[in-house]
């Protein structure tokens, strides 16, 4: 009685169709969960977000104000409404808002850099922070 041995051949032209087509289908997913990710810590970015919300608070003093002025070399804004005068600087590393010179109430935090300028009718405030992205916004002013 013989005995058949099969002899090994090593890997064959199907066997490398097989995994060419196998990583064919991975890959794709790979790349679209590396999107993904990078779109989720984007949107766990919190400086971004605070900046968003800094400008809406912002936004609510400049549509009734009756003066805007740059001070300290344009790191602050004063903003005159109603009889009311809002301090609006830079200090370290926070933007803090301080209402008729009393107290100061943080509205951003994480900053290294920024800048109010004001030319013509509008202002125009771009920060720089501390995980190297900068953010910028212009408002028209509603004065004469």
């Amino acid at each position: 009685m013989r005995k058949m041995i099969r002899a090994e051949r090593g890997f064959t032209f199907v066997d490398s169709l097989l995994d060419i087509a196998a990583l064919s289908l991975v890959l794709p997913l790979a790349a679209m969960f590396y999107l993904y990710s990078m779109q989720f810590n984007t949107d766990l970015d919190s400086s971004a977000t605070e900046f968003r919300l800094f400008t809406l608070e912002l936004q609510q003093y400049v549509i009734g104000s009756d003066q805007v002025a740059i001070t300290r070399s344009g790191q602050g804004l004063r903003i005159y409404r109603a009889g009311v005068i809002y301090d609006i600087e830079m200090y370290g590393t926070v933007v803090r808002k301080r209402k008729d010179q009393l107290g100061h109430e943080i509205m951003l935090t994480e900053v290294t850099a920024g800048n109010f300028a004001i030319e013509k009718k509008t202002l125009r405030i771009s920060m720089q922070f501390k995980k190297g992205t900068a953010e910028e916004v212009e408002y028209e002013l509603p004065l004469p």
